[in-house]
């Protein structure tokens, strides 16, 4: 089985880990909690192509991969409109830039892709004030253009679709929406990022999201229905190992917990111990029982005999 987890640079800073301050420590605590890559937050304007190559290097004194780049789209996280569905030009333009940033700054990085979605600038619940047509035609347009400029340089696109509260109600909430909006782009190197936590909330399941990516599917974003750790809330676990075996998906689960809580303690043993430790728990406990099924199926096969007459 031996699925591979990153850790998203914001989930570490919770908990006082920032990378940007304390590049060595912080990187040197997510591998010692067993970690094989970090997802870093985009964030050009910070994070200088000089800042990005030491951070590139000190991730692979601790064999660390850098598994992503995450766009980082709402405003609660920036303070500004990042829309690639806007009908305004200019904002539509303006976010676009920023994800030609973050395409740069996944090159410095050696990140193998980045992250879009479609998030107002303020929330729309519980319709949105823009017909779901328009936002997809200024998307698709966003989405064109970045792949494009992607392309140039060997980075892959993953559209990961946001819940009716975050993004747009009624556009790009579901799995089924960003495959949609995946096979109208039609680019090579445009794919689905799929989080367990919105996918929760929108999906008819949360297993079910993953099949509709299928193939389409680049890294997952993992934290649990209440955002927090695995294991925490009512999310089925067991079965989406299960359903990632049976599709041998071979790319990342990325840690990016969010929990309603400022105690820092609990965060931190979310972070950098029960979460990983609850989902290898998990794998191994499948592969056991796989282990068990096959040599069941083996000592129930008839045996041939070879000839003796």
């Amino acid at each position: 089985m031996g699925l591979r987890y990153s850790i998203k640079t914001s989930a570490l800073a919770l908990i006082g880990l920032k990378v940007l301050d304390r590049p060595r420590e912080v990187l040197k605590r997510a591998a010692d909690a067993g970690y094989d890559a970090i997802d870093v937050s985009g964030d050009p304007a910070t994070i200088t192509p000089k800042i990005a190559r030491q951070m590139a290097r000190i991730a692979a004194s601790f064999d660390l991969k850098v598994s992503a780049v995450g766009g980082a789209w709402g405003a609660w996280q920036v303070g500004e409109e990042r829309d690639l569905a806007s009908s305004d030009d200019a904002a539509r333009t303006y976010a676009v830039g920023y994800a030609e940033k973050c395409i740069d700054l996944c090159v410095h990085l050696g990140a193998p892709s980045f992250q879009l979605c479609a998030a107002p600038f303020r929330p729309q619940y519980p319709f949105s004030s823009v017909p779901i047509d328009t936002l997809r035609r200024n998307f698709v347009r966003s989405t064109k253009e970045i792949c494009r400029y992607a392309a140039e340089r060997g980075i892959d696109i993953g559209i990961e679709p946001i819940n009716r509260f975050e993004g747009y109600p009624g556009f790009l909430n579901t799995v089924a929406d960003a495959v949609s909006v995946v096979e109208e782009v039609g680019d090579s190197n445009l794919g689905v990022m799929v989080d367990l936590y919105r996918a929760n909330i929108e999906d008819p399941s949360v297993c079910s999201a993953i099949r509709t990516a299928g193939t389409k599917m680049m890294d997952v974003h993992l934290s649990d229905s209440n955002r927090h750790a695995p294991g925490t809330g009512h999310i089925d676990f067991v079965a989406i190992i299960q359903t990632l075996d049976e599709m041998q998906y071979q790319a990342y689960l990325a840690l990016g917990i969010l929990p309603a809580t400022r105690d820092v303690e609990t965060i931190r043993q979310g972070v950098l111990e029960t979460s990983l430790s609850y989902m290898k728990q998990l794998e191994r406990g499948l592969a056991l029982q796989k282990s068990v099924y096959r040599r069941r199926t083996d000592l129930a096969l008839p045996h041939s005999h070879p000839d003796r007459s």
